[in-house]
């Protein structure tokens, strides 16, 4: 078996250390596919079998996400699973869970666990959900939970009543300020319309990321958005009415075959009508609902209801979660993001992060520097927690874990 690099990446070297023999993997079996055979295979397909991996078997909000540049592809033998991997160093981070049939799932686990410790490495699976826990446990993982990913039932959800008289107000403001939605669909546009449409999409998400502490995107966790590459998602703008300015945008990926879709990236301008975001998460959901999609993901809140230890985790990573959704929280926005999408009415599921041998400092570092999650502009994240304070006693009303 081997990694074999997606598009975009070069070569990573390092020097590569055994993990101490008295890691098990039980019930292995032998590689069946020489490496060599597994790099011919990628390079003549290219990305598009990876692409309908993610596509077909992912289970949680990061499936897709394995499609950008920056991940490589490990296929087990018989290329009918797909694991997604970056590398630091030594460590071995993976994104989009186990991609691959049901019935294929435990023999992939253990053909990459057997060629990652072959070479030396440490593995760390995100956001790995409740009903395949068990085979990383078989194989020795040690699991922590670090958020719960929030997901709308759309067949059991009619917009009506009390519950969601927040998401109709704020659609009823946005149409009589004169907004109006529309999915971008590339073969309705012309070059020269598309190349119009594509920069002014952009100018609204570099307008938007530049009032975020953050000097750059989070790598790996989150897709930049690219129009001009935009694969099986689906593109929404608000546009308001009658200047035709684009107001914001929401990008969804599709998972699970395309009965589930996640609301990924939702940008808007900095001065965009108030609601923009909700009142285009309303429409299109609406249309989902209509073609018969059964779930929408509104992605992961890391850290919430992580406190409570469970038997074997990590407590470093505990510890880090709560650093993150508490000090940190200005940096991040995790109680508000979790009050704005406790409005849609999700359930909750629980994600996990499963390290094989188990979860250190090293590792911890490892994918602080992979994603860039300390890359913040000190004057912006100054500013914001000045005003954090400032507001804080309308934050003091936003929801809780316990009231959700």
């Amino acid at each position: 078996m081997a990694l074999t690099p997606a598009a975009g990446t070069g070569k990573i070297a390092g020097s590569m250390t055994m993990l101490p023999s008295a890691i098990a993997v039980p019930d292995c079996r032998p590689l069946a596919v020489p490496a060599s055979q597994a790099l011919r295979a990628f390079a003549a397909e290219g990305d598009s079998r990876a692409e309908q991996h993610a596509f077909c078997f992912g289970r949680s909000y990061d499936s897709y996400l394995v499609t950008e540049a920056g991940w490589e592809h490990f296929w087990s033998s018989g290329r009918r699973g797909m694991i997604a991997v970056a590398r630091q160093g030594r460590h071995l981070f993976c994104g989009g869970g186990l991609l691959a049939p049901a019935e294929h799932q435990e023999e992939l686990l253990r053909q990459f666990v057997v060629h990652a410790l072959d070479q030396g490495r440490t593995m760390t699976f995100l956001n790995i959900c409740e009903g395949q826990l068990p085979l990383f446990r078989d194989c020795g993982f040690q699991a922590t939970k670090w958020g719960e990913e929030a997901i709308v039932d759309l067949p059991d959800c009619d917009w009506s009543g009390k519950s969601y008289a927040w998401v109709r107000r704020q659609t009823n403001f946005c149409r009589r300020q004169g907004l109006e939605w529309f999915e971008c669909h590339r073969d309705e546009h012309s070059a020269t319309q598309w190349s119009r449409l594509a920069a002014e999409l952009t100018q609204v998400s570099e307008a938007f990321l530049a009032g975020k502490p953050q000097s750059q995107e989070m790598r790996l966790l989150q897709a930049p958005f690219d129009p001009r590459r935009l694969g099986r998602k689906r593109l929404f703008a608000a546009r308001r009415r009658p200047s035709g300015r684009i107001e914001g945008f929401l990008a969804c990926n599709p998972c699970d075959n395309g009965r589930t879709w996640v609301m990924e990236t939702c940008r808007q301008r900095p001065d965009a009508v108030r609601g923009t975001i909700p009142f285009l998460m309303h429409q299109a959901m609406s249309q989902l609902q209509a073609e018969g999609v059964r779930h929408v993901s509104l992605c992961l809140l890391p850290g919430l209801r992580c406190r409570e230890p469970l038997p074997g985790d990590s407590a470093m990573v505990r510890w880090g979660l709560a650093l993150g959704t508490g000090p940190l929280d200005p940096a991040y926005a995790v109680a508000g993001a979790h009050h704005f999408k406790s409005r849609f009415r999700p359930r909750f599921e629980n994600r996990y992060l499963c390290v094989l041998p188990r979860a250190t400092f090293g590792s911890a570092v490892a994918f602080i520097r992979l994603v860039g999650a300390l890359r913040f502009d000190p004057r912006k994240l100054i500013g914001l927690a000045w005003t954090r304070w400032r507001k804080r006693a309308a934050r003091a009303t936003l929801l809780t874990p316990e009231e959700t």
